[in-house]
């Protein structure tokens, strides 16, 4: 058991490089199978035809995930990162394998070479040739890679269930400590706390000396001071140390983390100027002075397009295939009490431009006003029906009608109220950069029951990382969210 805490990471890395293995020669055997079944041949193809573009195609596929770094344990919140990295390595392998095929197929030569150089330098190729490369299809090829993004999805996120199992049990958890005490070093032990699936084992602060006295005074367990760095490590088993202390200045923290080396003490720092850092930048330098350039936000005419016509058909499918299910709601919320069916409210959207954003009522018509948001399903101010439309998400169907009308988006930033927005601050005025959306990042993390305007960091990431991927990601998790939460009441 020791020996499996010691070198968890490790062994973790070797045993996803074989299930990967697993996974992709499982695709290549599905996609046969139902290449060879669903379209009529004669004579049928032969499984022995493709073993050799099986193992080609296994290789390929393993090579492109250690490319993308799929291989080199990153943690990310909501694994989003890595789902992004699986279905570009999917498509970097099926090119290579494309290109592969037509090099490698066999070819007979046309005249016999009898020289050792030419033997010796050929030998790689002629061990690789693919013998029945000219009766490949395109279809086998598409389904095979179609099956393997699929399967490795299905698996990376069983892999992470599991994962985050054993780290309940304290199995492969990295012993850490924040050095500093400030708003930026409790923020931080905040997020180590809402996502033990990141692997951390949170033990404690660690400050300057002169700053310890008084932030146990706070209430706030420091393991220890700078100056016992060595003696933490051996008592705590301290692997990692997180530097949160913005105050510090270069030469300190320069310091600092010479010292944590000449521990073997690994650390990582919070930049000052953090959320600048979750904006896109170029490291430039004048000299050996780096400067750190944010590349600006340009317009992405095609994407906004295919974002958009997402929404309107997806908007629309829903609202004609749910219309029996939200008149048979609209009659069950005016029967229970008096008021209007649906509820609408000023938000600022894109922009800062208001607009009025509707949903099933879930609150009694003299308590809906422009107030926080009930947090709790035991707010006096909700109703029976509404604690069953909250827990479901069906009060934001007619939300889709603000999609249609272009207000808002399926997937981004939820909309505030014109009050909270008046004393943003100007990272989180960002926000307002795209339109809101139903659901987004910060709706499918652990952080959700905290207010939005709280929890900035998921909004910005989103701006800075739109794609269609990342949309279709996002509303997959959320339909997984509300499935587990539902089930769990």
């Amino acid at each position: 058991m020791n020996y499996l805490r010691r070198n968890f990471d490790t062994l973790y890395i070797v045993m996803q490089v074989w299930l990967d293995g697993l996974v992709t020669l499982l695709a290549c055997l599905v996609g046969f199978t139902v290449f060879k079944y669903a379209i009529p041949f004669d004579p049928p193809p032969e499984l022995s035809s493709y073993r050799q573009l099986f193992v080609l195609i296994t290789g390929v596929v393993l090579a492109s995930f250690w490319a993308m770094g799929l291989y080199q344990g990153q943690k990310s919140i909501l694994n989003v990162e890595e789902y992004r990295g699986i279905f570009k390595a999917t498509i970097v392998a099926f090119l290579v394998t494309s290109t592969s095929v037509f090099l490698l197929r066999g070819v007979e030569s046309q005249q016999a070479v009898d020289h050792w150089l030419y033997n010796a330098l050929t030998v790689p190729y002629q061990l690789l040739q693919l013998d029945h490369a000219d009766s490949y299809s395109r279809v086998l090829y598409l389904l095979v890679f179609g099956f393997t993004f699929l399967f490795t999805i299905l698996e990376r996120a069983i892999s992470f269930r599991v994962l985050t199992r054993l780290y309940s049990k304290g199995i492969g958890n990295v012993n850490v400590a924040i050095f500093g005490t400030g708003p930026m070093a409790r923020r931080l032990q905040q997020k180590l706390r809402l996502f033990p699936t990141l692997g951390y084992q949170f033990l404690g602060f660690v400050e300057v000396s002169k700053d310890v006295d008084q932030a146990r005074l706070a209430g706030l367990r420091v393991l220890g001071s700078d100056e016992e760095l060595d003696k933490l490590r051996d008592q705590y088993n301290l692997q990692r140390v997180l530097i949160a202390k913005p105050s510090f200045e270069e030469d300190q923290l320069v310091g600092l983390c010479k010292k944590l080396d000449n521990f073997g003490i690994q650390y990582q720092v919070v930049p000052r100027l953090y959320h600048f850092f979750s904006r896109r930048f170029t490291v430039e330098t004048i000299d050996s002075l780096p400067l750190i350039t944010p590349v600006p936000l340009r317009g992405k005419p095609v994407f906004d397009l295919v974002k958009r016509s997402i929404d309107i058909f997806v908007s629309a499918s829903i609202l004609l295939l749910a219309s029996p299910l939200m008149i048979a709601l609209a009659i069950m919320v005016k029967r229970e009490s008096a008021g209007p069916v649906f509820f609408t409210q000023i938000r600022q959207g894109a922009n800062n431009r208001s607009f009025r954003m509707v949903k099933f009522r879930t609150m009694y018509a003299d308590m809906c006003g422009d107030a926080l948001t009930p947090s709790t399903s035991t707010d006096p101010r909700i109703t029976r029906m509404g604690r069953m439309l909250r827990k479901t998400s069906l009060d934001e169907l007619p939300q889709l009608l603000n999609v249609l009308l272009g207000d808002m988006s399926l997937v981004g930033p939820r909309p505030e109220m014109p009050f909270i927005v008046e004393n943003y601050n100007d990272t989180q005025m960002l926000r307002l950069d795209v339109k809101p959306g139903i659901t987004g990042l910060w709706q499918v993390s652990e952080a959700r029951n905290a207010p939005i305007h709280e929890n900035v960091d998921y909004d910005l990431y989103y701006i800075e990382n739109q794609s269609v991927f990342l949309d279709f990601t996002i509303m997959f998790l959320t339909v997984a969210t509300m499935l587990r939460l539902t089930s769990t009441h």
